[in-house]
């Protein structure tokens, strides 16, 4: 063997180590080991061991830090840290989302979380910039690399963890990204989907999400992405993944009732991405949770944004493609797939048209409450609108793209008058920006 080896841990029961032996990842379960304390859903406990010939097993890979963090890491430790997969995993691997716990050998799991004290967070003056402080001091904490990617390039997003929340933050050229998630969650939710608990900062420029890897006795949850469930290293999120892949990967995975359930929630998932315009939903953005191979659930909502909204991402595409194209899926390619691939009946398909439609339609006073308080917000607010009267339009199931006159939803929130914002400023309960904001835990 050669390089570190490292203790895995289920839900703080020690099952296992993991080490290297000619660049190949070597994961070893304990004799004796529950099949229920699996690590992964593609590593059923045996007595064989797994050997992954390209290093670090994917689902490991699923949580390292990439990027900025991985520069900070080596800034911090010294250029001759260990910033080798295995290496970022023995510093990271105990702080990840799930209930797997990676360590040194011989050393026991500590807590997770950071030392963050969120409502005062919540409720600073600038509380993007306190978050990246704390990004910033806690670099070997353990956070995935779908969070921070690189803090110095455009179009990114910073997150730290909390024992019970995920905060998160965007940055200039993507504006508002916070709110804008926000609100996007909330369709979700008012849909009919699981979504985590979800508050917003005093200035609108951190959105904290309660975390899902844990039941409400406190009991911790398997999570594992679809990257990973796919065997796939993260890198290749986009570049390989498919829609059918999605629906492929859970038929396999579900059992007993929680095969419908879960295919009527993908396919609420990809009806809501493409209404509302989300270009970023990769292999990645889409994770399962599970107490045993038995009884594995698509994960709640997480990652759903419109990034069509701002002008450099204005003619993205979707991340995964749809029998071979990646385009706006739309009308009668829905249907097809949602028959075809989810065994899902009509009823079920035009219900979930319905929930997302009102949906939209429910959370257009949150969209104007997120307006009036934040005047930075508007115009994102309008353009958001606009995105999403045209998306309702594509998953209709006689849907005719560009032949159809879409929803005003700009009238019908109250933000088509480019001067209304502004006269109805005095009889605003939120008109002070420094003013308390008491928000709705939703």
């Amino acid at each position: 063997m050669s390089g570190p080896i490292l203790d895995i841990y289920v839900a703080s029961n020690l099952v296992g180590t993991l080490a290297e032996e000619a660049g190949s990842g070597v994961f070893t379960y304990l004799p004796d080991v529950p099949a229920e304390r699996l690590v992964s859903l593609l590593m059923p406990v045996r007595a064989e061991s797994y050997v992954w010939k390209k290093g670090l097993h994917p689902f490991f890979q699923m949580n390292l830090p990439e990027g900025y963090k991985k520069d900070r890491i080596r800034e911090t430790l010294g250029p001759h840290a260990d910033v080798t997969d295995m290496g970022l995993l023995a510093l990271t691997g105990a702080n990840s989302i799930g209930r797997v716990q990676v360590v040194p050998r011989g050393t026991s799991p500590g807590m997770t979380g950071g030392n963050v004290k969120m409502s005062d967070l919540l409720a600073s003056a600038d509380s993007r910039g306190n978050l990246l402080q704390l990004l910033d001091e806690g670099v070997t904490q353990g956070i995935s690399g779908v969070m921070p990617k690189a803090l110095s390039k455009p179009g990114e997003k910073a997150t730290v963890w909390t024992e019970e929340f995920i905060l998160k933050t965007g940055f200039d050229d993507i504006p508002w990204l916070s709110v804008n998630e926000y609100l996007c969650l909330e369709v979700a939710r008012q849909a009919g989907l699981e979504v985590p608990e979800t508050r917003l900062s005093d200035d609108g420029q951190v959105l904290a999400i309660g975390r899902f890897d844990r039941t409400k006795d406190g009991k911790w949850l398997a999570v594992e992405d679809y990257c990973a469930l796919k065997g796939l290293d993260p890198v290749e999120k986009y570049r390989k993944g498919t829609l059918e892949d999605l629906a492929k990967l859970t038929q396999e995975f579900s059992s007993g009732d929680n095969v419908k359930e879960n295919a009527r929630k993908l396919f609420m998932l990809h009806l809501l991405n493409i209404a509302l315009r989300n270009s970023d939903a990769h292999l990645k953005n889409f994770a399962v949770t599970y107490t045993s191979a038995e009884d594995v659930r698509l994960a709640p909502a997480y990652d759903i944004v419109t990034v069509t909204v701002y002008p450099r991402y204005k003619t993205n595409l979707p991340a995964l493609p749809l029998y071979g194209k990646r385009v706006w899926a739309s009308g009668k390619a829905l249907v097809r797939y949602g028959g075809a691939w989810l065994g899902l009946t009509t009823t079920d398909m035009t219900d979930s048209v319905e929930r997302v439609t009102a949906a939209v339609q429910g959370v257009l006073p949150l969209v104007r409450e997120c307006a009036d308080r934040f005047p930075g917000f508007q115009e994102v607010a309008k353009r958001m609108l606009d995105v999403w009267a045209h998306g309702l339009e594509d998953i209709k199931a006689d849907a005719k793209p560009g032949k159809s006159e879409p929803a005003p939803l700009r009238e019908q929130a109250g933000l088509s008058d480019p001067n209304g914002l502004e006269r109805r400023k005095e009889t605003n309960p939120y008109a002070d920006p420094d003013g308390a904001f008491s928000h709705k835990a939703r």
